[in-house]
C-alpha cells in the first residue's frame, strides 16, 4: 500500500506519495497545480528541501499548467483547439443531451465517450495518410485514455492513441501521428528520428510546442 501525504508549503499543495521500492524521486505537476513527488520514504524536511531545489522548475510548471485551456464540463468541449459551447453546435447536441440528465460524477465519462468516436474515424484516416506517405505499414491502431502520453509505438508496429487527442489542434494531431509512425523506423529520440519527423511534417518543433499547450486528459 502507498502512503500519501499532504504538504503545504511556500504555497506550493504538495502530495507525497510514497513507494518503499522507489529508488529516484519523481515530480509532476497535476493539471489543478499540485505538486505530486513520488519516493521512498523520506522526511518532511527533506521533502522541503527538494521544493527549494525545484522551485524555479516548479513555478515555470505550474505556469504552463495555468495557461492550458480549462472547460466548464457539461457545457463547453475542447475540440480540435478550440472551446466550444454545447448547447450552440448541432455537433455536440447528443453530448449535450447526456450530459444535462446525468450526474457531474457521469459526465467526464460522456465526454471520454464523445472523444473516443470522434478518434476512431479521424485518427485513422490521418493515420493512413502519413503511414502511405512515409511508406509504412503498422499493424494496428488503438485507441485509450493516458494521463500522461499522446502516444506510443511498440516494436510489433501497434500505434497506441490518446483518445483526448482530439482536443488538440489538427496540426498538432499530425504531428502525433507523424511522430508515432516515426518510431517504427527509429524507437529512440534520436537526431536521425526528429529528421525523419521533420521530413514529413515540416515545422515540426513548432508543432510540437503548440501541443504542450494542452492537457492529455480531461
Amino acid at each position: 500500500m502507498h502512503l500519501k501525504t499532504s504538504y503545504s508549503y511556500k504555497g506550493f499543495k504538495i502530495i507525497h506519495t510514497v513507494k518503499p521500492r522507489m529508488k529516484n524521486i519523481y515530480f509532476r505537476i497535476g493539471d489543478d497545480g499540485v505538486i505530486n513527488l513520488s519516493s521512498s520514504k523520506i522526511s518532511k524536511k527533506r521533502v522541503y528541501e527538494l521544493i527549494d531545489e525545484k522551485e524555479a522548475w516548479i513555478s515555470k510548471a505550474i505556469e504552463k499548467v495555468s495557461q492550458k485551456p480549462k472547460l466548464e464540463l457539461g457545457k463547453e468541449i475542447l475540440y480540435f483547439g478550440e472551446t466550444y459551447t454545447l448547447q450552440e453546435h448541432s455537433h455536440f447536441s447528443r453530448l449535450h443531451q447526456k450530459c444535462t440528465v446525468s450526474e457531474d460524477k457521469e459526465i467526464k465519462s460522456h465526454y471520454q465517450n464523445f472523444y473516443k468516436q470522434e478518434a476512431t474515424q479521424y485518427l485513422k484516416t490521418r493515420l493512413d495518410y502519413y503511414a502511405a506517405s512515409m511508406n509504412l505499414k503498422p499493424t494496428e491502431m488503438r485507441l485509450r485514455r493516458m494521463r500522461r502520453q499522446w502516444g506510443n509505438c511498440r516494436s510489433n508496429g501497434i500505434i497506441t492513441f490518446n483518445i483526448h487527442l482530439m482536443q488538440a489542434p489538427k496540426e498538432c494531431i499530425d504531428y502525433v501521428v507523424v511522430h508515432e509512425l516515426a518510431h517504427m523506423v527509429h524507437m529512440n529520440h534520436s537526431k536521425a528520428f526528429h529528421t525523419l519527423v521533420e521530413y514529413h511534417l515540416p515545422q515540426s518543433k513548432e508543432k510540437r510546442a503548440k501541443l504542450k499547450q494542452f492537457s492529455a486528459s480531461i
